[in-house]
């Protein structure tokens, strides 16, 4: 992927973990295929999924420093990651939005040539209340995982 502005499609395989308060904690797993893209100097993962029958888009900008999730689509949501500390981020879906803060506890990125791995470990606010506590981890493979 030496080029500016190469494209390589990957096997993807999501875990996340959701824990809202005073609940159950939910787990869910997708396995999709992709894209990871080399964009000036940055790497960025993209796939679609289907919820409701409608199409959401994700991409998310593979950096330990300065790492990034965006979905457009039936959910509109931007969720900026700063390990141990705290960034502003938005969601909406259909009339509703707001705005978020996420604090992360956990970031780790490892990208080989063909292979990676993001984990984010993060809290998730509102107007000063805790929405949940959230662990997503992603595995991204050339070919099948």
């Amino acid at each position: 992927m030496g080029t500016q502005n190469s494209a390589m499609p990957v096997t993807i395989k999501l875990k996340s973990a959701i824990q809202h308060p005073g609940q159950e904690t939910d787990k869910y797993e997708l396995e999709v295929e992709g894209t990871i893209i080399e964009k000036s100097g940055n790497r960025y993962l993209r796939y679609e999924e289907e919820q409701n029958r409608e199409i959401i888009k994700t991409m998310i900008k593979l950096d330990p420093e300065d790492a990034l999730v965006m979905r457009t689509g039936a959910i509109r949501m931007r969720l900026p990651f700063e390990l141990h500390g705290k960034r502003v981020g938005t969601y909406a879906n259909g009339p509703l939005a707001m705005d978020l803060l996420v604090v992360t506890k956990a970031l780790s990125i490892k990208n080989e040539q063909t292979t990676g791995e993001f984990h984010v470990h993060y809290d998730m606010h509102s107007e000063q209340s805790l929405l949940g506590t959230y662990q997503l981890t992603i595995h991204y493979a050339e070919g099948n995982l």
